[in-house]
């Protein structure tokens, strides 16, 4: 990983839709081991320009710099940062790796972006397509093996995610939660994660990561939900990622 600032201002063009890359991986056997599954919470919304207006508040540099290090983006977005009041942060996938843009003041009093860039190992990134329908109920996620007579299953690991993250996750269908969490329920800590929706309850857009040493979850997709269900009722259709960090 590596980091630098950039200079952050600048009147750019919105980032371009661009294909997914990676192939296609396909639902493995599950093991004796899950995560926890999660409890949706309820997403609030207040009025905020939408990922392009933030993406366009960074400045040139900064998206060279990006694409430079992780490729052409695969999936992306940029938000108000929770910290600032007025300036933006970007997350971006790429076939080369994941980057997390950071607003900061430099030294001189400029106003900067610092670039966290996971590089991954390459052509490890692969995905999946993850859907949901309302007439499909949801169960919890369960250990695979029966437990002796009189016993209790073990608890499924809990990963240490703030409350508001597991709320978020909570949200998506459990082979998506699962998908996400799994790959660090072993010796490898999460370091950082963040998440980001745009919309509304009917009708939301979704984006999250969870990143450790060795390994990045990726996932986004498209929420519908009648008014007034519950959100296990939603249909989803999300591509789940996952890439392998070059040590």
């Amino acid at each position: 990983m590596n980091r630098d600032n950039l200079p952050e201002q600048s009147r750019g063009f919105p980032a371009a839709q661009r294909p997914a890359g990676g192939g296609v991986e396909r639902s493995q056997g599950g093991g004796p081991t899950l995560p926890a599954s999660h409890q949706a919470a309820p997403l609030g919304f207040v009025p905020s320009p939408d990922r392009f207006h933030w993406w366009a508040e960074l400045s040139s540099d900064v998206k060279a710099y990006v694409e430079r290090k992780v490729g052409p983006a695969v999936e992306w977005w940029a938000d108000l940062h929770e910290r600032e009041r007025d300036r933006p942060y970007a997350v971006v996938l790429g076939p080369n790796g994941l980057a997390v843009t950071t607003p900061k003041v430099n030294q001189h009093g400029q106003r900067t972006q610092t670039v966290h860039v996971d590089a991954f190992v390459p052509s490890s990134l692969k995905h999946a397509v993850v859907q949901q329908q309302p007439t499909r109920p949801r169960s919890g996620l369960r250990t695979l093996m029966s437990p002796r007579a009189g016993e209790q299953p073990p608890a499924p690991p809990q990963l240490a995610l703030t409350a508001h993250m597991r709320g978020v996750l909570g949200n998506l269908p459990l082979e998506a939660q699962q998908r996400l969490q799994t790959p660090f329920l072993g010796s490898q800590p999460i370091k950082h994660y963040k998440s980001y929706y745009y919309g509304n309850d009917e009708d939301l857009d979704m984006w999250l990561f969870l990143a450790g040493d060795r390994t990045v979850t990726f996932a986004t997709g498209h929420r519908t939900l009648p008014a007034g269900t519950d959100p296990q009722q939603a249909s989803w259709r999300l591509v789940c990622y996952q890439a392998d960090i070059a040590q």
